[in-house]
């Protein structure tokens, strides 16, 4: 006769660990500038995605050079990062301007969010559902932040946070090139945000982030496609309205 037989050791399950990705703000890290003109760059990014300097603005090497300490050639190598990314504007003989993003532009740039952030969506619906339940936890702690804004009327935050939802959102999804993708096209979409838009309509685009969290976490592919896509087209459709009263205006006043 055989004894009773010997119970397995089992393996304890690994709890699933969601780390807070880490986003510079609407930071974009462009190769080939040292640290001292990352760290510029990155503070011109934020004054510009915020609203602290706006459209049309000019940017004066001299100036720039005395506030962030170092030469006007690095300042120039910045501007001309800026300028490749479409945020700033370089003319010759006149020298750097906060861009102004065209119709088109904010057309481009709406398409290629689409493309970008649908196969984000997918992916994060497509991920294991303890996974997901962490994701959407980290998520929801943000949109209490955006309702903060909100409540406190703090249009520069309602935009910068606005913006780092969607991107924190390609962060989890996973696709690194994805994330820088979108950071260079969300960067200007906040810029165009902020000089076109009514704070109301902002207001009613952060409502609807809650909504996507809620098919994300149950898995729902198709409801969060169809959630993500409304939710793009309804700030395309405020922006481009607001474009549309620019434009009534300019040629109201003859220029």
């Amino acid at each position: 006769m055989t004894g009773p037989k010997e119970k397995k050791p089992t393996t304890p399950k690994r709890a699933i660990v969601v780390e807070e990705p880490e986003l510079s703000g609407l930071g974009l890290k462009p190769a080939g500038l040292a640290p001292v003109e990352q760290a510029a760059f990155q503070k011109l990014i934020a004054a510009i995605a915020e609203r602290r300097l706006l459209p049309g603005i000019r940017l004066v090497e001299d100036e720039l050079a005395n506030i962030f300490g170092v030469s006007r050639e690095r300042i120039r190598r910045i501007l001309l990062v800026l300028s490749q990314h479409g945020i700033v504007r370089l003319e010759p003989n006149r020298g750097a301007y906060v861009a102004r993003p065209t119709y088109k532009e904010c057309r481009d740039a709406f398409e290629a969010r689409r493309l970008v952030e649908r196969h984000v969506v997918a992916a994060l619906c497509a991920l294991g559902p303890a996974r997901r339940r962490m994701i959407v936890s980290h998520l929801r702690r943000h949109i209490e932040a955006e309702q903060a804004a909100i409540a406190a009327q703090d249009r520069a935050t309602e935009i910068r946070i606005s913006a780092e939802f969607h991107l924190k959102m390609a962060a989890y999804a996973g696709n690194q090139r994805l994330l820088w993708m979108l950071q260079d096209v969300i960067t200007q979409m906040s810029l165009a945000m902020a000089a076109h838009t009514h704070g109301h309509d902002l207001d009613c685009s952060l409502g609807e982030h809650a909504g996507l969290l809620d098919a994300i976490g149950e898995g729902n592919a198709n409801d969060a496609d169809r959630l993500l896509t409304a939710h793009l087209e309804h700030m395309e459709t405020a922006l481009m309205h607001g474009l549309h009263e620019d434009g009534d205006l300019a040629s109201v006043l003859g220029h």
